[in-house]
């Protein structure tokens, strides 16, 4: 499979317009149903071998699990959930972060998080998660609901650093270009090896806001967690990146996981807007519907320049 060639030939710099509380993206973003497919995204986006190198220097997601939890709803999430400026601003600052991730790998060769192609792929990742996650856990989507959430897709590229040279901009050259990623590009690394191994959540450590329960029953809690999110993880990969590293799906845990979403799609439409959304999406909601003024700038003739992706 040769890699599309329309990505590499595209030169316009993107137009940074922030997200509002209009968009799609506002309601899905920051919702316990996306949460539900950020694990296997994040098998897809360590199997690219500069984000494996990467992520293994440190073993932040085996070592500090809940603090690298933090660290990207601190830093990503606000790129959505904040008023404008402030958007435009934690997206610069999460680019100018990245910058300093580099280093050379055991063979010698020089990587870097801001590799166009890798750091591209993260955000790649993230239409197909939430395509996914309402083909799972939610409603169909119209031709014009999957219309509007590719072009906010886009948007938020923008918004992360990504010269649209490295974004697809169709749906069909989006695909062509995912699935090469997925059949040329991705590799199976040690970072997969922790990831993938059914026993990984289990050995999560305990968090600092968990020290007065007993070790016994935090690990038994943890064993039971661990042993169902490693089956949604392997569930909600996509089938192409399941066949080519052979990561087996029983019947019996296709089963399991069609009960899980059935039980999501009825429960959670019954469930309070408030416990839907994870903490800092659900102050950015509350703080638009008291300040609806302050989400109603006009982006479009913004002049910020993107840095060079090289």
């Amino acid at each position: 499979m040769t890699q599309p060639a329309k990505i590499q030939e595209k030169q316009s710099k993107p137009e940074l317009r922030p997200l509002g509380p209009e968009s799609s993206t506002w309601r899905d973003f920051g919702s316990y149903l996306f949460h539900l497919m950020l694990p296997q995204a994040f098998v897809l986006q360590s199997a690219h071998p500069v984000i494996d190198v990467a992520v293994s220097k440190e073993k932040k997601y085996k070592l500090d699990p809940w603090g690298r939890a933090k660290d990207s709803t601190k830093l990503l999430w606000p790129v959505v959930y904040s008023r404008p400026e402030k958007a435009i601003e934690m997206g610069h600052r999460l680019r100018e972060l990245h910058r300093e991730i580099k280093g050379v790998d055991k063979d010698g060769k020089k990587y870097h998080a801001l590799d166009p192609e890798a750091y591209s792929w993260v955000h790649i990742t993230g239409f197909d998660a939430t395509l996914r996650m309402y083909e799972y856990f939610g409603r169909r989507l119209s031709r014009e609901d999957r219309e509007q959430i590719f072009s906010e897709w886009k948007r938020m590229g923008a918004l992360l650093g990504i010269a649209d040279k490295y974004i697809p901009q169709t749906q069909d050259e989006y695909w062509k270009h995912f699935d090469y990623i997925i059949e040329e590009r991705l590799q199976w690394g040690p970072v997969l090896d922790d990831l993938m191994d059914p026993k990984f959540y289990a050995g999560y450590p305990r968090p600092e806001e968990l020290k007065n329960l007993p070790m016994p029953i935090f690990k038994l809690m943890m064993s039971a967690m661990g042993w169902f999110m490693h089956k949604i993880t392997v569930a909600t990969l996509p089938q192409n990146f399941r066949r080519r590293f052979n990561v087996k799906l029983s019947k019996a845990d296709k089963l399991l996981f069609k009960l899980f979403a059935w039980t999501v799609r009825t429960v959670y439409p019954l469930t309070p807007e408030r416990m839907r959304y994870i903490p800092l999406a659900r102050r950015a909601i509350e703080d638009s519907r008291r300040n609806p003024e302050a989400y109603k700038q006009d982006f479009a003739d913004n002049d910020m320049e993107l840095a060079n992706v090289s």
